[in-house]
């Protein structure tokens, strides 16, 4: 007698569903930071009121180191030319200061616009309530924060670089002799030092924006650190308190002046780059405290 044994497919145990491939052969490993780079990218540089923001501070910048170029480029003649009436000569170190006045000048009063990139930088997302699906899509907060503060640096330092650079060809084109210092350490490094101020006066105001998550207070705050606390020591140097000088030499505004001036010696007061070091400081200051924040703090 032949038995017939049959096997019931339904019974058969079940395999797991394969998990989805990507092209290349290999399995999909989820977002990458690589990804949230470019999501923030993408989000930070679609803004309209981001793009406004850069076009205004290019074209004010440029716009301000014309004037100043013009204005000093005369000076430059008159002295080359031996007029006694002339503001300053036309040595190496007049070429140099030449050179950075013309293409810094416009940093100190361009750094609030930069503050305001850096509020706008998250704020927006606050505000239109973007940020509840960034992190539904990035749950972990961390990349987000870094891949914000990447961003916002690389743009910030990209829009500097091109004030800066168009700062310098402006006066070259007022002044073609001044070309011969270009490369000098003095224009190298205050060139340096306008945008590595610009990037952290960024940074500084992305930071504030995070504790606050408001726009207003963001630029409020940021306004007042960089152009009203200088104001305020100003009117208290009259007391003649020793800590007040010591303390606005310490303020934003004032360490960016030193790092547009370059590697120079100097009398008193940080140096190039005890000032950059007192910059990073406050950018610290700010932004550590603003990564728990905004690791721990509900999102709504």
């Amino acid at each position: 007698m032949t038995s017939t044994n049959v096997i019931d497919a339904g019974s058969a145990p079940s395999q797991p569903p394969a998990r989805p491939r990507t092209p290349g052969g290999a399995r999909s490993a989820g977002v990458t930071f690589a990804g949230v780079l470019r999501s923030e990218r993408i989000k930070l540089t679609s803004l309209r009121s981001i793009k406004l923001t850069l076009i205004i501070t290019v074209v004010v910048g440029i716009g301000l180191s014309a004037a100043i170029a013009l204005l000093f480029s005369n000076e430059m003649r008159s002295a080359a030319g031996g007029s006694e009436g002339a503001a300053f000569g036309a040595g190496a170190s007049d070429l140099q200061f030449y050179l950075l006045v013309v293409s810094t000048f416009a940093a100190p009063f361009l750094a609030l616009i930069f503050g305001v990139l850096g509020v706008f930088a998250i704020s927006s997302e606050y505000s239109s309530g973007m940020i509840l699906s960034t992190l539904t899509a990035v749950p972990k907060r961390t990349p987000v924060f870094l891949g914000k503060a990447i961003v916002l640096a690389g743009v910030s330092a990209l829009t500097a670089l091109v004030l800066v650079a168009g700062g310098l060809a402006v006066a070259l084109i007022c002044y073609p002799a001044s070309a011969a210092q270009l490369g000098s350490s003095m224009v190298v490094s205050g060139v340096l030092g306008t945008v590595a101020y610009l990037v952290l006066i960024s940074l500084f105001a992305f930071g504030v924006s995070v504790l606050l998550r408001s726009t207003a207070g963001g630029i409020a705050v940021v306004a007042g650190v960089t152009f009203v606390l200088p104001i305020v020591f100003q009117v208290l140097t009259m007391t003649g308190w020793a800590w007040v000088t010591t303390v606005s030499e310490f303020l934003p505004a004032q360490l960016g002046t030193v790092m547009s001036r370059g590697i120079v010696d100097v009398a008193s007061g940080p140096t190039f780059w005890v000032a950059t070091l007192a910059m990073i400081v406050w950018v610290a200051a700010v932004v550590l405290p603003a990564v728990g924040v905004f690791k721990r703090r509900d999102a709504h």
